[in-house]
């Protein structure tokens, strides 16, 4: 479960400081409603992780996050306006929030149970 929470307080906060930055700049509504709706999912999964409830929420985070860095990064990378700082960061909370997801989804089976580890081990002690 730990996995889970760490993966959403990453979330929360990388997608509330766009906001912020897409506040600050007077940016498009589609990347504020894309960054407003990852941080809400973030809230949630920390919700749910913390009360062991549905994990839908963790699910729907893990692909919303897959998907937006999927088409971000090269969009980044690709971008001749920015820098090879603004490219290395970005890159970097792409490799850092997809690293993460991955081992929110790993732990999943904990918010279900409410155990931690993963079912091989369980499915070694029950056989």
């Amino acid at each position: 479960m730990f996995a889970v929470v760490v993966f959403a307080v990453w979330t929360v906060f990388v997608w509330a400081t766009r906001v912020s930055n897409i506040v600050r700049d007077d940016g498009s509504a589609l990347d504020l409603v894309l960054a407003v709706v990852l941080a809400v999912l973030g809230g949630a999964v920390a919700v749910a992780a913390l009360r062991r409830s549905p994990r839908w929420p963790l699910v729907a985070l893990v692909a919303a996050t897959a998907a937006t860095w999927a088409v971000r990064t090269p969009l980044i990378l690709l971008d001749g306006d920015h820098g090879v700082a603004f490219k290395a960061v970005h890159a970097a909370l792409a490799v850092v929030s997809i690293v993460l997801a991955a081992l929110a989804w790993h732990a999943r089976p904990a918010l279900a149970t409410g155990k931690s580890g993963d079912r091989r081990a369980g499915a070694a002690r029950a056989g």
